[in-house]
């Protein structure tokens, strides 16, 4: 039976609800993949960020981690100790993901588990291109090519348009998640939701969408 529905799952890779989301969505994928597309849409949370990473701004990233922790029980290293040089831009990153999902389509949700991780897990500045790639590498992808393709002209400018895409989208937080179908697009949780509840919307979704197929 062909699949009709697309979930399009909006995120970043520097998110800390995602990182709190990331099991609810790998439980999503792993229900519906038969059911429906599911594809990977980066939102941009702050690309372009070039303001200075001062101690107040990492008082404030922590307390949201802490909150994260305290809704998902996703663990964190709450040390949190960037070099002198961090500034909390989230454009390389998300452009990492795009590499990935051009090299290695099957691998893109696999590789942005691997950037949350390294980010709130192991403490790596995944703003760096080298961490990006050396994580790359490790899931198979040809380090020369992910380098080349990061550095190029045309990544660079679809990682933006991808951000503007989920502005007219209007996606406003996130993770958000969305179902589309040939009646338009549908906006299915916007912001962290526990997977029960979420299964029961999408499961709505499908269910009423389903009943207005012509037959």
């Amino acid at each position: 039976m062909p699949k009709t529905h697309t979930l399009v799952y909006v995120t970043d890779p520097m998110c800390s609800w995602c990182w709190g989301f990331s099991p609810v969505i790998e439980a999503v994928r792993e229900r519906y993949q038969e059911r429906c597309h599911i594809q990977l849409l980066l939102g941009g949370l702050r690309p372009g960020n070039k303001e200075r990473f001062d101690e107040q701004r990492r008082k404030t990233i922590l307390e949201h981690w802490h909150a994260v922790h305290l809704r998902t029980g996703q663990l964190f290293d709450f040390t949190f100790h960037m070099g002198p040089d961090f500034t909390y831009d989230t454009e390389p990153a998300a452009r990492g993901v795009v590499v990935m999902r051009t090299l290695h389509p099957s691998l893109a949700f696999q590789y942005l588990k691997m950037v949350h991780y390294a980010f709130y897990r192991e403490n790596q500045d995944v703003t760096k291109e080298s961490v990006l790639a050396d994580l790359a590498q490790s899931l198979g992808a040809d380090r020369a090519k992910f380098e080349g393709l990061f550095r190029s002209t045309q990544v660079k400018q679809e990682v933006w348009d991808e951000f503007d895409r989920s502005r007219e989208l209007g996606v406003s937080g996130f993770p958000t998640l969305l179902g589309q179908n040939d009646q338009g697009m549908t906006m299915l949780t916007q912001g962290y939701q526990a997977f029960d509840s979420l299964a029961s919307i999408i499961e709505t979704w499908l269910n009423s969408t389903a009943l207005n197929v012509p037959t």
